[in-house]
């Protein structure tokens, strides 16, 4: 185990994973640029070839929060196992205690403890952050898709009533 929880010399167990994948031949996505898209605030306005290139970057940019919130999570249930870990190595340490509720503060008053609680505290405000930007990013496409799923119900419309009036 790391003497310190926030030890960067060490990858992360997400970091490890990823490679592995790598060596296996799949790659994760990239960050698709420099910023996630914002929406117009009128879907309607803009042409067809520009509501499609924004819902394949949203997409795009769903896709790649996604695998960062995945690794985030990974993270996140790493930190939780380290400070579980290391309560019941500060509880055996702390045995001489008379009574269990002495030990668990015992144990609970370690620095170390202090200091792996601090980093499942990170690492879950990461996964948390990250889940929030991944739903917005969702949400976003899904109201491009149903414009654009609109709009080829307009089309259907507008050609069958064209081939009736002619």
């Amino acid at each position: 185990m790391k003497a310190f929880p926030d030890d960067s010399a060490e990858p992360t167990l997400a970091q490890r994973t990823v490679r592995r994948l790598r060596v296996k031949g799949l790659k994760l996505p990239q960050r698709p640029g420099e910023d996630a898209p914002e929406l117009p605030p009128d879907l309607t306005e803009l042409p067809d070839d520009a509501l499609m290139q924004t819902f394949v970057e949203l997409t795009n940019w769903s896709e790649f929060a996604g695998t960062r919130l995945a690794q985030a999570a990974v993270d996140e249930k790493q930190a939780e196992t380290n400070l579980e870990r290391y309560r019941a190595l500060a509880a055996v340490k702390a045995k001489s205690e008379k009574s269990v509720t002495a030990q668990k503060a015992a144990a609970a008053a370690d620095p170390q403890v202090h200091q792996f609680m601090d980093a499942y505290n990170t690492a879950y405000a990461t996964r948390k952050l990250l889940e929030s930007i991944y739903n917005g990013l969702n949400a976003k496409a899904a109201v491009v898709s149903r414009e654009l799923t609109r709009r080829v119900g307009r089309n259907d419309r507008e050609t069958r009533a064209q081939r009736w009036s002619s």
